[in-house]
């Protein structure tokens, strides 16, 4: 009996310094002074102007009330009551600074009464200090020397797991470390996770916008985008735009399910996949799910905002094995590094999913905020990845591309060469045809006019009279040796000086043959044609005039020259002989006298006519001067 009376009595005693230990902490201020916590507890209420006086209940920090109030929306008084002291009676000589990790989501926080600081909206739409630490220095007039109490009011919703986290009293020094601590863990990483994020997406869109074909870039920079978006209702402290916090958290979750959508099939095109029917397919049930999610009625939010989340981690798992089954079958090298990146993101992911279901010590700070400079690091290294093996390709074909325009360099030589060869042997035949041409309409009239004389002389012909044709001949030859078709020959002052030689010797032949010629030509060029226009114009002249008396039979000649503008004139050679048939002539190409005409005019851009009927032959030569 008496054993187990001691034994009760030993359980009452543990019992009880359990209770004392539970409720008792005690935080240094410095070597003299510290802080004794005595209580903490929590009520709810129904306005933070409301201090129930019963109802309280003992707790924990950090505290969620969902476990402990489920489904419960609305406001919670927690109060600290707390006292100092310092040894020796010695002075408390700087002020006490008082921190909380984090409120959920919006609140107001009293020292012994007075207010200390409060929320910009304590009523929907809640203002969100969920992330956001902060501390406050207690002055030491406004404290008791016995016991203080510090009054923290909460209004929070359900689904969002509500409530206060970690708070510690010290003096300000080791508070404000504590505090920039805080800031950098549960607010710069996620800044500094949003600015890299933002700066990949810009660069990556830049880069879409320039190739559209590398949708690759394109998918990525949508992710980035809409993962920037996700994270942002981290740091925003207002639910603005947003009118209320269900909307906001509709929202949110909405962007996240679309990062993971865009995000895979990224990681799809980053490996140069495309699987068409399943993108479809997930498209559509995520346009279905965002619809549902913005109608999920907020008593249902908590489990099926859970559910969605959970199976968009699962849909994310699902590429990331996929990206690391086609690393290892590939064996490229951007494919591993990126294997490697999502793995230690993954890595990340289950970490913080266990931390958020309380698997793990909470005071171990979740890892997703490092998820940015772990992308970038291994995003530098799959692009210089990537860039050494765009750089060896095109090494190699540069190295191809110049061995080939070596090749066809030696092709192109050898097809100039044998042009070349082609060419000088055209040269060689269009001279010849311009010779023959011009023997033909030079010297071939001098040679008929020399015949007609000799055939039509009455008498015999003496020797100076035959050594006379035989120097004309001689001359006309040389001037075609000599001058040709050449271009810089000497242009004559006048139609007059330039026609005088031609009128000269088929006027005397004309003459004695009795046929009368009328020659018309203006005393000045008013627009001075080149050497090769005058020569040319001679030679169709000359053979006109050698036609005429060869075949015509005709008894008058006209030869007129008239400017029809100041850059265009016609040179004409009308006869009254029998004609020709013209349509004949130039279809069938009968002449040769014809065709060397009609093809010396077109060299110097002229145009040729010809009309013929009995009684009336035309030939026109219609000049276009520059």
């Amino acid at each position: 009996m008496k054993r187990l009376i001691v034994h009760y009595f030993l359980i009452f005693v543990l019992s009880l310094l359990s209770q004392v230990s539970h409720a008792e902490r005690t935080e240094n201020i410095n070597a003299q002074c510290a802080v004794h916590i005595h209580s903490i507890d929590t009520v709810k209420t129904s306005s933070v102007s409301i201090l129930p006086k019963q109802g309280w209940e003992s707790v924990d920090l950090p505290d969620q009330w969902n476990k402990r109030w489920p489904n419960y929306n609305g406001g919670v008084w927690y109060k600290i009551q707390w006292s100092w002291s310092c040894q020796n009676q010695a002075r408390l000589a700087e002020p006490i600074a008082f921190l909380i990790h984090y409120i959920n989501s919006a609140g107001a926080v009293y020292l012994n009464g007075d207010l200390l600081w409060k929320d910009k909206h304590l009523q929907e739409p809640l203002s969100k200090s969920w992330n956001m630490p902060r501390y406050w220095v207690l002055p030491i007039a406004g404290l008791n020397s016995g016991e203080n109490e510090i009054l923290i009011y909460v209004n929070g919703l359900a689904f969002q797991s509500p409530g206060i986290g970690q708070i510690s009293f010290n003096n300000v020094q080791n508070i404000y470390e504590s505090y920039q601590s805080q800031v950098w863990n549960r607010r710069t990483l996620f800044l500094i996770n949003l600015i890299l994020s933002i700066t990949f997406g810009v660069i990556c869109f830049v880069i879409w916008l320039l190739r559209r074909k590398e949708s690759t870039f394109g998918w990525f920079a949508l992710s980035s985008f809409l993962w920037v978006l996700f994270i942002s209702n981290i740091l925003s402290t207002e639910t603005f735009p947003y009118p209320n916090v269900l909307i906001a958290a509709q929202a949110n979750l909405a962007f996240f399910v679309l990062y993971v959508l865009s995000f895979c099939i990224y990681l799809f095109r980053f490996i140069q996949k495309c699987f068409i029917k399943v993108e479809t397919f997930f498209g559509g049930m995520t346009g279905l799910i965002i619809a549902g999610i913005f109608l999920t009625p907020q008593q249902s939010v908590s489990w099926v905002f859970g559910l969605i989340f959970l199976i968009y981690v699962g849909v994310l798992l699902s590429g990331y094995l996929y990206v690391c089954y086609q690393a290892i079958q590939s064996k490229r090298t951007d494919y591993i590094f990126l294997a490697i990146c999502l793995s230690a993101i993954v890595i990340f992911m289950i970490f913080d999913l266990l931390l958020l279901s309380g698997e793990i010590v909470t005071d171990i700070r979740p890892l997703s905020p490092y998820t940015g400079p772990v992308i970038t690091f291994f995003m530098v290294i799959i692009l210089g990845s990537r860039l050494a093996r765009n750089v060896k390709k095109i090494e190699t074909f540069n190295a191809q591309l110049e061995m080939k325009v070596q090749q066809v360099s030696n092709d192109l030589s050898s097809s100039l060469n044998e042009k070349h060869q082609l060419e000088l042997k055209n040269v060689k035949l269009q001279e010849r045809i311009n010779l023959s041409h011009d023997l033909h309409d030079g010297l071939g009239a001098s040679l008929v006019r020399s015949m007609i004389l000799v055939d039509q002389s009455t008498h015999n012909i003496s020797n100076k009279q035959f050594l006379s044709m035989l120097k004309l001949l001689r001359d006309d030859l040389r001037q075609i040796i000599d001058s040709g078709s050449s271009a810089d020959n000497k242009i004559p002052v006048s139609p007059v000086l330039w026609v005088a030689p031609v009128r000269h010797r088929f006027s005397q032949l004309m003459d004695e043959l009795d046929i009368r010629s009328k020659w018309i030509f203006p005393h000045e060029w008013q627009a001075v044609p080149s050497a090769l226009q005058c020569l040319t114009l001679i030679r169709v002249l000359e053979e006109s005039l050698t036609n005429i008396i060869k075949h015509s039979q005709a008894k008058q000649v006209k030869i007129v020259m008239v400017y029809i503008r100041e850059n265009q004139f016609i040179l004409s050679i009308e006869d009254d002989g029998v004609g020709f048939d013209a349509d004949s002539v130039a279809q069938q190409g009968l002449s040769i006298g014809m065709r060397s005409m009609k093809m010396r005019l077109e060299r110097i851009g002229a145009e040729l006519k010809l009309s013929s009927e009995p009684g009336c032959t035309i030939i026109q030569a219609i000049v276009q001067l520059k």
